[in-house]
């Protein structure tokens, strides 16, 4: 794989040079080739390769379920790599299915507690970002988070221009081999970026405990700025940050 210098980027296929953009806006130029399509499906040679393609491909279906099913944490947080970093995870929860044979593994039999403790913006990490720790309840009726007082000024590292802040606690529920899922909110009051004591917040979701659901409890920062008497959600969400706290 080569970088492409100069004024003049190429995409496109030129004999056997592909030349392209890459996702981070690189322009690179590589060359064609490889093994055939029906040796890399038939050869015993490419078994593992066959195994692993497998889980890839689920490993993709999973991380674009999850996305959508994270949907209303991604429109708080989201550093733009969602995607990606879902899939890597996904393909760990996969890897950890204790009983199906390799290339058989499975998402939804996998330790979904993995997941636990990722970060929804890898720009905005939930711990440099609040300064203080989370008191965390996880009983089998409910999760309830709660927010110690503090000055704001002093505890949140506040993205330019802020004046307001609101925490909110997001349960989404996953029936992976379903493939459905479903959320539900409790966002506290926007509060105001200053020096003065904010009493302490508690946010609470009850477990539906429902067969076949796991619950993925998340709580998240979102920064806000007033204008002219109201109140607007920045647009760069990747400053926002979000984590997952607890897998049930």
């Amino acid at each position: 794989m080569a970088k492409q210098a100069g004024y003049i980027k190429l995409e496109g296929t030129i004999g056997d040079l592909s030349f392209y953009k890459n996702r981070d806006g690189s322009y690179l130029a590589r060359r064609k080739g490889g093994v055939s399509k029906e040796r890399l499906l038939n050869d015993p040679k490419f078994q593992r390769t066959r195994e692993n393609m497998q889980e890839f491909s689920r490993a993709a279906t999973a991380a674009k379920f999850l996305k959508n099913a994270f949907r209303e944490i991604e429109i708080k947080s989201n550093g733009g790599k969602l995607h990606n970093r879902l899939y890597s995870q996904s393909m760990k929860v996969i890897k950890s299915d204790p009983t199906s044979a390799r290339g058989e593994r499975k998402f939804e039999l996998g330790d979904m507690s993995i997941l636990r403790g990722f970060q929804f913006s890898e720009r905005a990490v939930f711990d440099q970002t609040f300064k203080k720790q989370l008191v965390i309840a996880d009983v089998p009726e409910s999760v309830t988070v709660t927010v110690p007082e503090m000055v704001p000024t002093k505890y949140l590292a506040a993205t330019k221009g802020a004046t307001h802040y609101r925490f909110s606690l997001i349960r989404a529920a996953v029936n992976a081999v379903a493939g459905t899922f479903y959320t539900e909110i409790s966002t506290a009051a926007s509060l105001v970026i200053n020096s003065q004591i904010q009493p302490e917040l508690v946010l609470t979701l009850p477990k539906p405990a429902i067969a076949g659901e796991n619950y993925f409890f998340a709580v998240s920062i979102e920064f806000l700025m007033e204008v002219n008497g109201g109140q607007y959600e920045s647009f760069d969400v990747s400053m926002n940050p979000a984590v997952i706290l607890t897998v049930v």
